[in-house]
């Protein structure tokens, strides 16, 4: 089991850089380079964008935890804040907020994740 879950650990480790990077482009880029999902809001694909982020990165270092979800925080911030520097983009503090909540609920699902590795470990 410590193996396989090393193993998912280091997957996740390789998917939270890369959604990272999208991130990154999505909200830097000229607004009509940006991808988007037609059907959801742009609140909604925040939010799954730092879910997915968050919660990869926060389960692929999990002694660092804090200092993962810490750091998220700051890259939403700092992104809000580079958007006013694109002339086709704004910085919002409403952006930022669902930002942290999408990183906060990724880092509860990782914590989640860990304790059941825990339990299913004890069993095994």
């Amino acid at each position: 089991m410590t193996d396989s879950f090393d193993q998912l650990r280091r997957f996740a480790t390789v998917l939270g850089w890369g959604a990272l990077l999208v991130i990154l482009f999505a909200t830097l880029s000229p607004l009509d380079l940006r991808p988007h999902i037609p059907e959801l809001g742009a609140d909604i694909e925040r939010f799954l964008a730092y879910l997915a982020a968050g919660g990869l990165l926060a389960f692929a270092y999990p002694r660092q935890r804090w200092f993962v979800l810490g750091g998220m925080v700051v890259f939403a911030l700092g992104l809000e804040w580079a958007q006013t520097w694109e002339a086709t983009r704004h910085g919002r503090p409403h952006d930022v907020v669902v930002k942290i909540l999408g990183t906060l609920s990724g880092g509860g699902l990782a914590v989640s994740l860990d304790y059941l590795g825990r339990r299913l470990r004890r069993l095994a």
